[in-house]
């Protein structure tokens, strides 16, 4: 859509100039040929036309660019409710997975945790996704966020995987107890400098290794006096 309207917005305005320099061009002809009052009658009609197509040519450009605007608009604003939506779902099938597999037999167990991987997979097409981890407050890249969420579900598949010939015969109960010890709370990981998108300082200029210098200075001090 934005390369549609690009073109025909520059098309429309190429066309516009050609046709006014047409006019200037005719015009400048009678100069020293009609005399001055029949010049001025041409060079009146001459403007009314340049009107008539810069009028003409701006509703046209208005055509143009008014729903582009509106399309860009509704697109951007589907894309983010299908993101939001491609996240909600990725992130409540990984919380919920313990309370779902319990009560799940074998096959279907893993028929839930293949269709939880699917829908990470996803959330991670849209490049929004970003800004949904930042708007909860959630200190991962996006990449990050995916790795932890595999993570789980490689660890839940292969737990599967070992107790396949018992899983049926388990409890709700004794399964949850196992589904717990895989699901302990996964450790953080540090997220490198500027990850998320913030600025960095350049640690190697004088100022800040200056800066630094006190601020460490008065940590000691602050230290000692506690």
């Amino acid at each position: 859509m934005k390369r549609t309207a690009y073109v025909a917005l520059v098309i429309t305005v190429f066309v516009a100039v050609i046709l006014l320099l047409l006019l200037w061009r005719s015009a400048r002809q009678y100069n020293g040929v009609v005399p001055l009052e029949d010049r001025i009658q041409y060079y009146k009609l001459y403007v009314d036309l340049a009107k008539a197509v810069l009028v003409g040519f701006g509703a046209a450009l208005l055509g143009i660019l008014i729903p582009a605007i509106f399309a860009e608009a509704r697109y951007s604003f589907e894309r983010l409710r299908d993101s939001r939506t491609a996240y909600s779902e990725a992130k409540t099938s990984v919380e919920y997975l313990p309370l779902r597999l319990c009560t799940l037999e074998l096959k279907a167990a893993a028929a839930f945790v293949q269709q939880a991987h699917v829908r990470k997979h996803e959330a991670e097409l849209y490049p929004e996704l970003k800004f949904h981890l930042k708007k909860r407050g959630i200190k991962k890249t996006a990449d990050q966020w995916g790795d932890g969420i595999y993570s789980q579900l490689f660890d839940i598949r292969e737990f599967l995987e070992a107790h396949a010939g018992e899983w049926d015969s388990l409890s709700p109960n004794g399964r949850l107890v196992l589904l717990r010890e895989v699901f302990k709370a996964p450790v953080k990981e540090e997220l490198v400098a500027g990850a998320l998108g913030e600025k960095v300082p350049d640690t190697g200029s004088p100022v800040v290794k200056i800066i630094e210098t006190i601020r460490c200075q008065f940590a000691r001090l602050f230290s000692k006096l506690g």
